[in-house]
């Protein structure tokens, strides 16, 4: 089958574009589940947190002792200064999350587009080839219409 010469060349171009588009959707996924564990790191060290809560604060049979209350509250200042830098680190791998995500639904409407616009050529080309093919056809009809009359007459 014939191509739109246009259309042949802006294959190319969707060839890598749509490869660039794949790239960006790894991209996308593979930040997507490094928020999800950072996310989850930061849940551990809020149940870290709370487990020491209780540690101080559960009722017991036997006197909590000045010392593992210090102890504790240390823990939970180091756990505190973790989720801090925790939620640091979820706002940085978000903001790349979503500009990944930006990248690949530009790519995808790039992508889109020039498939649209190779399958309009196409089309448009392929109607052009029957017109061609149509009119050709016709010009043949009459030239042998024509050749018919004009052996009849000359007999």
């Amino acid at each position: 089958m014939r191509r739109h010469p246009r259309a042949q060349r802006l294959q190319v171009v969707l060839d890598l574009t749509e490869r660039q588009e794949q790239d960006a959707l790894r991209e996308w996924g593979t930040l997507q589940q490094q928020l999800l564990q950072e996310q989850n790191q930061r849940q551990q060290l809020e149940v870290y947190t709370l487990e020491y809560q209780q540690q101080i604060s559960a009722p017991r049979d036997t006197p909590v002792t000045a010392g593992s209350v210090h102890n504790a509250l240390g823990f939970m200042g180091q756990i505190e200064a973790a989720l801090k830098s925790q939620s640091q680190k979820i706002r940085q791998v978000q903001d790349k999350t979503d500009k990944a995500r930006e990248s690949y639904l530009v790519l995808r409407g790039k992508v889109k587009a020039l498939t649209d616009l190779i399958d309009k050529l196409e089309q448009e080309f392929m109607l052009q080839d029957e017109k061609n093919a149509q009119k050709q056809a016709d010009e043949w009809a009459n030239r042998a219409a024509f050749r018919s009359r004009s052996s009849r007459h000359s007999s």
